[in-house]
């Protein structure tokens, strides 16, 4: 599947402009939020490639670098990583999967605002602060992992309702994935 999710021009991971979409990103984001473009600078070949991978799914006109528009929602995104970090951003990777709801390999902004409300929630499962940790971005895939009850790595319609209710009480929410999601028993058992 290529960067716009056409299945007949398969490109290669590697063929990707992911290294340079990031460097792109965080020289904008330099002079736009230079609190951001800090942490992510810092990244070597791989956390540049996943930065690639997450600002990739943003770039919905396929130009291979995100307008101002594009970088605000990035900027949503990545500035509830606590520390952006090539394993953190890979983690953020497999939920931005999860939550492209339609598959097309791009997070739309109706995706994003769900990917934003689902992010802010798992920010505080661990810590008391706004910022996600390497350990709630894996508690947080461990619980879409769970709501994909049919495992073909989508939530699909009734898979999303019950995220959507769950977000609606998300300390139960939070309490019930804790007592009978093997998968997110697997990540707490791990720390």
């Amino acid at each position: 599947m290529d960067h716009r999710g056409h299945p007949k021009n398969p490109k290669r991971r590697a063929d990707l402009p992911l290294a340079e979409l990031a460097a792109g990103f965080i020289a904008a984001s330099a002079e736009e939020a230079p609190d951001l473009a800090k942490q992510p600078g810092a990244l070597k070949d791989d956390g540049m490639r996943e930065l690639g991978g997450v600002l990739g799914r943003l770039d919905v006109r396929g130009k291979g670098a995100l307008d101002a528009h594009e970088r605000l929602l990035a900027r949503r995104v990545l500035s509830r990583l606590q520390k952006p970090s090539a394993d953190g951003l890979g983690m953020l990777n497999k939920v931005l999967d999860y939550l492209d709801l339609n598959m097309s390999a791009l997070i739309e902004e109706d995706e994003l605002e769900l990917c934003v409300e689902i992010i802010e929630l798992f920010c505080r499962a661990e810590s008391d602060n706004e910022t996600l940790t390497t350990l709630e971005l894996e508690m947080l895939y461990a619980v879409l992992r769970h709501l994909d009850k049919d495992g073909n790595g989508q939530l699909d319609p009734l898979e999303r309702v019950a995220l959507h209710q769950g977000l609606g009480n998300p300390e139960a929410f939070l309490a019930d994935h804790r007592a009978f999601n093997p998968h997110l028993r697997r990540v707490l058992a791990r720390r």
